[in-house]
């Protein structure tokens, strides 16, 4: 990504220039996903997911996938080189096929950003009856490269990320819920959390400037 059109990308979206750049390379990083043999099976979740697809202002750091059918076992590796192979500021970082996930990591380095950042590739092997999706467009302000792919929709995210709750309490999950609730005009209802000055740091790294006053909305 050209370091004037990440520049001027970050003052428009009033967010840190490494999470444009971060959001340029997730694109690449889907459009060789979908575009594989293997990326009709892929089904796109999460925080990145409500982001590029639904439109959330929070920015992301990770991509999460689930399979309709398990097809990478032995590919996996195979697939994520081809993918980065063609472009210098990508190396991949870790590489894992567990029982019930595969997980990678590739590490981005633009020589104009003060230190590489890295996305993670997230793909669930778990069972996906009933899990509803949709054909979706992803998008983002950083590039005007678009992918088409298999998306969880926001009835289902909403669902995951209740989920989420119940195992786990991170500020992106209680941002999230919050953005899918006002989508689908569900009420919220805000959530106790211990340290509300940890929240608003966390969440402030990852959402522009104009969207700070709802974080205060989400705990009590």
């Amino acid at each position: 990504m050209e370091q004037s059109i990440a520049d001027q990308k970050a003052r428009e979206l009033k967010i840190d220039k490494t999470h444009v750049v971060r959001e340029y390379w997730e694109l690449i990083v889907l459009k060789g996903l979908y575009e594989s043999p293997f990326g009709r099976y892929l089904i796109f979740k999460g925080g990145t997911a409500l982001r590029l697809t639904y439109g959330s202002p929070r920015f992301s750091e990770d991509l999460d996938f689930s399979l309709t059918k398990d097809i990478l076992k032995g590919k996996f590796s195979s697939l994520i080189k081809r993918i980065i192979s063609p472009f210098s500021e990508l190396t991949q970082t870790d590489l894992e096929e567990k029982h019930y996930t595969y997980l990678a990591e590739i590490k981005v380095t633009q020589n104009y950003l003060p230190l590489p950042f890295r996305i993670k590739i997230e793909i669930s092997k778990r069972e996906t009856r009933n899990y509803q999706w949709e054909l979706k467009l992803l998008n983002s302000p950083a590039t005007v490269l678009q992918v088409m792919g298999q998306v969880a929709t926001l009835e289902q995210i909403y669902k995951d990320k209740l989920g989420c709750l119940e195992g786990r309490t991170k500020p992106k999950d209680l941002f999230d819920l919050w953005y899918v609730s006002e989508k689908l005009k569900i009420p919220y209802t805000p959530k106790k959390w211990a340290s509300k000055k940890e929240l608003v740091r966390d969440l402030r790294k990852y959402l522009p400037k104009d969207f700070w006053p709802a974080i205060e909305g989400l705990v009590k």
